[in-house]
Parts: C-alpha cells; sequence; structure tokens
C-alpha cells in the first residue's frame, strides 16, 4: 500500500500551534521587549536558519529556557511566529517595515519577500521616499529599484513631499541620474535639487558641484542657470552639467484622444481602451483594470488620469448580481498600467468624479446616491465632505468652475462651494 495523506502537513501545523497555545511541550521561551513567547526549538529552527544556529550550535542559548532577542518588536515577533506556526503571513500595514526587519534578521526568508512585496505594491507619492532609504538600509536592491522607478513617474508630486529632502546625497543622485524621470521641465529637477540643499543649506551647499552632473544644460531656462551660479561658493571648482543631450520623459508629450466609453471595453482577461493620435492617425492601446466596468475617469490638469468605482464583471461568477466597488486607480503613463490608491470610504458606481485645485471629488453613486468625499493625491487620502442634500435617483453629470463643482441630474442642480464646504 502506498497512500498519501494531503491534508497531514497542514493538521500537525494546526496541532503544534495549538500546543504552542497552551505551552504544551515548549522547550524555551522568547523574551521580547518584556512579553514572553513559550515556543518549541525544532519549529523554530525548521523555519528559521538564525534559531537553528542558535539552537545547534555551542551558543549559551542552546541551553537556556529562557532566550531574549534583541532588535526585534514584540508585534513583529508574534506576527513571524504566527507565520512559523500556521504557515499564514498577516500584519497591519504600520507593521510591515518592521516585520521586514525581523524576518530580515531572524532569516525567514518568506516573510521579507513578502513584506517587500507588499511595500512595492503600496508606493504611494507620502511613501515612496521612505520607503526608498528604508530598503537602501538594508541592501535590498529590487525594493530599492521599485521606490526609485515609481518616484521617477511622479517627480514633480514626490518632490515636494517632506521625506524626499530626506534623502542621501547618493540616492539623490541616483534618481536624477534615470533615464526615465518624468518631469515636463528640466527646471523641475533643478528646483528639486536647490530644495534638499536648502533645507540643510550650511551642510548640504558643498554638494551642488556634484548634484549639477545631473542637470541637463540644453533644457535649463537661462534665469535657473543664473540662479545657481548664485548658489555656489568662492571655493567651488567651476560649475559642470551632464553631459546628456536628451530630454527628460514628459518634455515633449504626444497629444492623445483616450476612448473609455464602455462599449470599447473588451470582455477578456486584459481589458484595453483605444487611443488615437491625431497627427499620426496611429492607434495605440490603454490597459485597463480587469473585470471591471461602469466605473468613472477624471484627469487633471497635468494630464494625469484616475479612475474611480464601478461593477464588478465577473458575473458568471456571481449569477444575479453585481457589485459596487470602492476601487481607486491612478494611471501610470511609463508603464501603460493603472496603479491602485487608497480605495474611496464608499463603493460607487457612475459617480461624478471631478478634480479641482490640487484635490479629487467622488460624488455620489453611492447605495445612498447623494454622499460625497475628497481626495488628497499628496497623502493618497479620502476624507468625507458634506453629502447632497437631495438623493439623485439617476445618473449625474458633474462639472467645475472657478472654486465650486456643479452637479446635474434629473433631479436638478447643486453646487458644492470648496471654499464654504456646502451645497447649495
Amino acid at each position: 500500500m502506498n497512500e498519501r495523506n494531503y491534508y497531514y502537513p497542514s493538521e500537525v501545523l494546526l496541532e503544534l500551534n495549538a500546543m504552542r497555545d497552551r505551552a504544551e511541550l515548549t522547550d524555551v521561551v522568547l523574551e521580547v521587549e518584556g512579553r514572553s513567547f513559550p515556543c518549541h526549538r525544532a519549529v523554530l529552527a525548521s523555519c528559521s536558519p538564525y534559531f537553528r544556529t542558535m539552537f545547534t550550535s555551542g551558543y549559551a542559548e542552546a541551553k537556556q529556557e529562557k532566550v531574549k532577542i534583541q532588535d526585534v518588536g514584540e508585534v513583529a515577533m508574534a506576527t513571524i511566529l504566527d507565520y512559523t506556526y500556521t504557515g499564514r503571513l498577516q500584519t497591519e500595514p504600520d507593521q510591515v517595515q518592521a516585520v521586514m526587519s525581523a524576518a530580515r534578521l531572524l532569516q525567514v526568508d518568506f516573510v521579507g519577500r513578502q513584506a517587500a512585496e507588499y511595500m512595492k505594491d503600496h508606493l504611494d507619492v507620502s511613501n515612496c521616499a521612505d520607503v526608498l532609504m528604508y530598503a537602501d538600509m538594508l541592501a535590498n536592491s529590487d525594493l530599492v529599484e521599485a521606490s526609485k522607478r515609481y518616484m521617477a513617474s511622479r517627480f514633480n508630486q514626490v518632490a515636494q513631499q517632506p521625506s524626499f529632502l530626506q534623502l542621501s546625497l547618493p540616492l539623490l543622485q541616483s534618481l536624477l541620474d534615470r533615464e526615465d524621470l518624468m518631469t515636463n521641465s528640466e527646471d523641475n529637477v533643478v528646483q528639486a535639487a536647490l530644495r534638499w540643499i536648502k533645507s540643510d543649506q550650511k551642510e548640504r551647499l558643498q554638494h551642488l558641484p556634484a548634484l549639477s552632473k545631473s542637470f541637463r544644460h540644453s533644457f535649463i531656462s537661462p534665469k535657473q542657470l543664473a540662479e545657481i551660479e548664485t548658489k555656489c561658493l568662492p571655493t567651488d571648482s567651476k560649475v559642470t552639467y551632464s553631459k546628456s543631450t536628451d530630454q527628460r520623459l514628459g518634455h515633449v508629450r504626444t497629444e492623445m484622444q483616450i476612448f473609455l466609453q464602455e462599449d470599447f471595453l473588451g470582455h477578456d482577461s486584459q481589458q484595453s481602451a483605444p487611443c488615437h493620435d491625431p497627427s499620426t492617425g496611429e492607434l495605440y492601446s490603454m490597459n485597463m483594470p480587469n473585470n471591471l466596468d461602469s466605473f468613472s475617469v477624471t484627469a487633471t490638469p497635468d494630464d494625469e488620469l484616475y479612475l474611480a468605482g464601478g461593477l464588478l464583471a465577473k458575473k458568471d461568477d456571481l449569477p444575479g448580481m453585481t457589485i459596487r466597488q470602492k476601487k481607486f486607480y491612478q494611471f501610470n503613463h511609463l508603464l501603460n498600467t493603472w496603479e491602485p490608491r487608497c480605495e474611496m470610504i464608499s463603493p460607487r458606481v457612475r459617480c461624478g468624479l471631478v478634480y479641482l485645485k490640487g484635490y479629487i471629488y467622488a460624488i455620489g453613486g453611492d447605495n445612498a446616491k447623494e454622499s460625497a468625499e475628497r481626495y488628497d493625491p499628496s497623502c493618497d487620502e479620502w476624507t468625507s465632505i458634506p453629502a447632497i442634500p437631495q438623493t439623485m435617483s439617476s445618473e449625474i453629470c458633474a462639472v467645475t468652475l472657478d472654486d465650486s463643482i456643479y452637479v446635474v441630474s434629473k433631479e436638478g442642480c447643486y453646487c458644492f462651494s470648496t471654499t464654504e464646504n456646502k451645497w447649495n
């Protein structure tokens, strides 16, 4: 007879975890920040080379009943032990870095890789510089590259963040030297570098000649060149610039007509929408989020595209239902992909989605067809704003003028004043 019980590994883990909870047959206690974790040496050693070395070599900890673990937080230790005994990794977003650091120390590779992947998937304008510095500290080259690539694709926004000013000189130089850095003016690159210097001028002014080697001289305005010269110290060597004669991505843009109507969307695994270049007559394809329709799209004056809400399009799996979505995306022009951002507070379908003076507003389209919220791209966060005074039972049209948003439906027209934060 040759039979295999495929449930056996999971059943063993389940029982070992139950024994850990009961402190049954445990033979070591890990002390972390004053908290005690009864464990089984064999289980720890099977998951972590760090513990295997500790318990099988001639270290004093091999015979101690209690082992104090340094440089690991209590929550991170609990997370890793839960993974060790269950095979399931679960943690809060604000603990991901701590868990990744602990996994690196304890050599739990799967946890470290998954934490890095989570951070890659959740990069935003407000956190990407912090993630880059953290990844550089850990020498995680994949996460470093992902962070730099994201920062390059959103350079103008990233450069305004306080964390940008905390970058080290080598990290800043490596970012400014990237060929995929997207900005509509070389002056923006220069100004970002000068802001970095100004934040600690006494220490950083000496680095201006080094940074200027990343500036592409041919595309800097005369006024900006003059400002660079005034910043140089008398003892500085002559300022030299990058030898590159290539324009940055974003300096030259192609005007495109983008068709996002549902009629154009396919129903395969990768939906797409056609784009047309009127100057050449060429057609291009824009990838769309999978399995989503009835969404809303808006554009900013800087040609950033945002997509919100919609219906889950996998109707085969849910006969007779559709499901409203909270999803919110920003389009990455370089990669032709929609990147997820902070989800909306309420799920919405065909909501009024508009941009006005630095914020994006999502209005109606929810179950009550009257709530509204506002998105701040600088911190990737939604906040509620006053609801429309009357339920809008039909599809709405939302437009902006001056400081106000006008919402029109068959029930009538309402105006939201962003300065007074109220509807009329």
